[in-house]
């Protein structure tokens, strides 16, 4: 059972968490267990409540029968249902004697195992163990208990309360116990089964293009993305992989979908395994029994439940590996057993069939691989036979060393001679075969070729097979030579610099340049200057809010709000924007009457699209009327303000298209849409800037449960009816589209003063009046608007956008709503606008330097260094000689 040097290995039990391969190693490696003081003491306190057992002592009659041999469980599964017991006890309030657990961790930690019977509970047998009574596995065979104790200089308790005795006769630890083993070797048989598909994938010169990251960026499962990774490190460098010499019999399909099986059983092992290790480190809080008071003994269903769904994981790991070991072979033949072991739910079984299905699938890709080298050693003329009057000739007469003199020697001398010789020659054959080996595998993956090395070493001269390969893969196994780690520390120094790896960039973020940024800094000073000119004041909020403050505010975008895991115990996320963290602000602080701006990074889990200035990271830059103020004034003001800060720089013609939220409604509900659908209405209806009206129509009806006929009636509303403000707002007055609709013509009457507003401050040129406007922010309440550039040869979408929103401060605030409006412009698009132009006018040109200088005196060059330091200048500080841009 315990492997070579386990003595030494040691688990804590009280001070952190069991992990599962710290069961592992007690269970299958006889590890030490070690009680932590503080925690025995904690565990052991004097008892107040009454249990089922009273004072009357528990005697060993009062428990089952002795347990034999025959119908005894495994040792592994003996020792993890004891270490299990043990672990619960200390992480609650057992009202067990120390001596108790103090003894069941000694018979561990001497190798002495008590027989536990197979079917029913291990309590009794556990309560006549601490006693002395019963039978126990004693290095591979079954002696007295009694016996190996006096033996290990151990001694049993003499008498048990009626109290410790129900204790450890009521619940049953078998199954957690032994899950948690099968949980540990899962764990290191999906580890086992990526590398060996990596080897296949080098042995059948696979196309590595489904690998790719930009596969999974679409749907990004993470175990599917592990795996993926997991093997382009193992592939990295290979000249195997997808080249297209040789003949190649294997079925893409067979190869191609490595990720979509590994994956979801890589997070269905991992689920298990912290499902399982959950009930392993649970607490019984006080004495089990079954009156008041009293800690119900565990039942098992978790544990059961948990344990198949990993049997299934592991069954799909194994059809895998024996689908592509037919395709190794060309044939439909399975891969033979190997191994054995005790059934643990079906899970132990399934493990070891997975272990045996992974050693002919390795055992293949390898023979498959030495073939390669072969033939490659042949092609290139290299013979494996020894040179010609090698070492192999006997030495000469009296120079047994190869020319050493002997004379005079004795026999005892001769021979330590001739023995340092040979083993000098074999050191050389050794590291002449490792290098011919190294060479051989100079076409595989740097993982793969470390893999390869270890289940068959460099000049081994006969093939490695199955069984030799099953012993080296065992996924019970722990330590240096367990392949289940050596193959995740590997992946951790790949990933880490052990192999040259290309330079990436987060999906939707972007690195600037000198000259992006010195656009950049022109851009923000622009805008913050606008702002300012108004009377803005800066705030600033943090990057991170509590999830609870975000979710529900943003309609159908919340799915893109970014979730962070916090360590507090509090559900956090990244902004979405600026308007509700400012809408929080507000309500916090007690701010009245507020003009504010905010220039921040937001953060998006959208799709990104360079080209059109769509990013996951992005800056905003904010501008909001907070307060109460004359009727439009300050929605004219903020319309202004977004005119003036798009005009001033470089982008060419916009134009911003407004609507209104209540005339939208009061559409809407003209149309006979009910209210619940207003918003999902909207959001259709706001694609018709990107979709034809037929397809708008299919989502509303289709997706949405609209009715036909509302729907048709909603687009003779939204369908072409946009244009000049107040000539399209004069149309619809003549018309009497809304009839007398109380929101139609409050919302009608707001823009009749918006446009004059506009008008007086020359901005209504700018602004176009468009009724298929929505936005799809719910916490929208009156006007809503967005800024697009008209250039034909541009289109980065909305480069502005924003709108009144009244309620949404009084969703953090019991004392009342305050009004606000607002503009976000979106500098990123912005700035693409700008870089577009700028690469256009410059064309070949590079890019200008900051830097100019001139030839000239050292005393003059130090005296305008101090006025151009002064001013906040770069300079170049040089001698007299003649400067030259660098």
């Amino acid at each position: 059972m315990a492997s070579e040097g386990s003595a030494a290995l040691a688990v804590s039990v009280g001070a952190r968490k069991v992990l599962p391969e710290d069961v592992l190693l007690v269970a299958v490696h006889g590890a030490r267990v070690d009680l932590h003081p503080a925690s025995l003491d904690k565990a052991c306190p004097v008892p107040s409540t009454p249990s089922r057992g009273g004072d009357k002592a528990f005697a060993v009659s009062d428990g089952a029968g002795e347990t034999v041999a025959e119908s005894s469980r495994s040792e592994t599964a003996a020792r993890a249902t004891i270490f299990a017991r043990v672990v619960s006890l200390m992480n609650g309030r057992s009202g067990l004697r120390p001596e108790v657990l103090t003894l069941l961790c000694d018979m561990l930690n001497n190798g002495v195992t008590p027989l536990l019977p197979k079917d029913g509970g291990e309590g009794p047998s556990l309560a006549r163990a601490v006693l002395g009574a019963g039978s126990c596995l004693f290095k591979g065979e079954v002696r007295p208990l009694l016996e190996v104790l006096s033996s290990c200089e151990l001694s049993p308790l003499s008498t048990l309360t009626g109290r410790e005795g129900s204790t450890l006769e009521l619940g049953r630890f078998d199954q957690i116990g032994t899950a948690a083993v099968a949980a540990a070797a899962a764990s290191n048989a999906i580890e086992i089964a990526d590398g060996v598909a990596a080897l296949t994938c080098e042995a059948t010169r696979a196309n590595t293009a489904p690998f790719d990251a930009l596969n999974f960026d679409v749907r990004p499962h993470r175990g599917q993305i592990a795996c993926a990774d997991r093997l382009r490190l193992m592939l990295d460098g290979s000249k195997s992989a997808n080249s297209t010499k040789g003949d190649s019999t294997v079925d893409p399909e067979a190869i191609s979908t490595i990720p979509q099986y590994h994956g979801p059983a890589r997070d269905a092992i991992a689920a298990a395994g912290r499902s399982i290790m959950t009930e392993f480190n649970g607490s019984d809080a006080g004495p089990l029994g079954v009156g008041d008071g009293c800690v119900q003994p565990r039942d098992g269903k978790q544990t059961e439940l948990t344990a198949t769904f990993l049997t299934e994981a592991v069954r799909v790991l194994t059809s895998g590996c024996r689908e592509r070991s037919q395709a190794l072979q060309g044939s439909a033949n399975g891969a033979s057993s190997c191994g054995g072991g005790g059934d643990v739910f079906g899970v132990e079984g399934v493990l070891r069939e997975l272990q045996s299905a992974l050693a002919e699938e390795m055992a293949l890709s390898v023979a498959v691989l030495r073939q390669e080298e072969e033939k490659a050693a042949a092609a290139a003329g290299v013979s494996s036979k020894p040179a010609k009057g090698g070492g192999n000739q006997p030495p000469q007469s009296g120079a047994p060393g190869g020319g050493v003199d002997t004379a005079g020697m004795s026999a005892a001398q001769i021979a330590k001679i001739e023995a340092k010789r040979a083993a000098k020659a074999a050191k050389a054959a050794a590291k002449g075969a490792a290098k011919k080996e190294k060479k051989k595998a100079a076409g595989l993956g740097v993982g793969c070729a470390e893999l390869k090395q270890r289940v068959a070493p460099a000049g081994a001269a006969a093939a490695v097979g199955a069984d030799e390969i099953a012993a080296k893969i065992d996924p019970f196994r722990t330590g240096e030579q367990a392949m289940g780690p050596f193959l995740c520390a590997m992946a951790e120094r790949l990933s880490n610099g052990g192999a040259q790896r290309k330079p990436k960039i987060a999906k939707g973020a972007r690195d600037f340049l000198p000259e992006q940024m010195r656009v950049r800094e022109q851009a923000f000073t622009a805008i913050r200057n606008v702002f300012k000119r108004h009377g803005a004041v800066e705030i600033d909020t943090p990057v991170f809010e509590l999830k609870e403050t975000l979710t529900g505010k943003y309609g159908e975008d919340s799915k893109l709000i970014y979730d962070l895991a916090d360590q507090g115990g509090e559900l956090l996320a990244l902004r979405y924007d600026l308007t509700v963290p400012f809408a929080r602000y507000l309500a916090l602080h007690g701010v009245g009457n507020i003009k504010r701006f905010h220039i921040a990074k937001v953060y998006r889990r959208d799709q990104p699209n360079v080209q059109l200035g769509r990013f996951r990271e992005f800056y905003q830059c904010d501008f909001d009327i907070a307060g109460n103020y004359g009727l439009m004034v300050p929605d004219a003001e903020v319309l202004s303000v977004a005119c003036e800060i798009l005009s001033s720089l470089p982008i060419g013609n916009f134009q911003i298209k407004l609507n209104h939220r209540r005339l939208l409604d009061a559409i809407l509900d003209i149309c006979g849409c009910p209210p619940e659908k207003f918003r999902s209405i909207c959001s259709a209806i706001d694609k018709l800037d990107k979709m034809d009206w037929a397809e708008v129509r299919q989502e509303m009806v289709e997706e949405k449960g609209l009715a036909p006929d509302s729907a048709d009636k909603i687009g003779g509303f939204v369908n072409g009816n946009a244009g000049g403000a107040k000539e399209l707002w004069a149309k619809l007055t003549e018309e009497k589209k809304f009839g007398d609709h109380p929101d139609a013509v409050a919302a009608m009457s707001e823009l009749e003063l918006l446009f004059k507003y506009l008008d007086a401050m020359g901005t209504l040129q700018y602004v176009s009046f468009d009724l298929s406007l929505a936005r799809g922010l719910t916490y929208y309440t009156g006007l809503i608007y967005e800024c697009v550039v008209v250039d034909g040869g541009i289109r980065v979408g909305s480069i502005a956008a924003g709108g009144r929103y009244d309620n949404l401060v009084g969703m953090f605030s019991a004392s009342g709503q305050t009004p606000c409006v607002g503009v976000s412009i979106g500098i990123e698009r912005v700035l693409t606008i700008m870089e577009k132009r700028l690469q256009e006018e410059r064309g070949d040109k590079g890019a200008p330097s900051n830097v100019q200088v001139r030839s000239s005196s050292v005393a003059d060059v130090v005296c305008a260094v101090c006025v151009i330091w002064s001013m906040e200048f770069l300079v170049l500080l040089a001698s007299c000689f003649l400067l030259r841009p660098i």
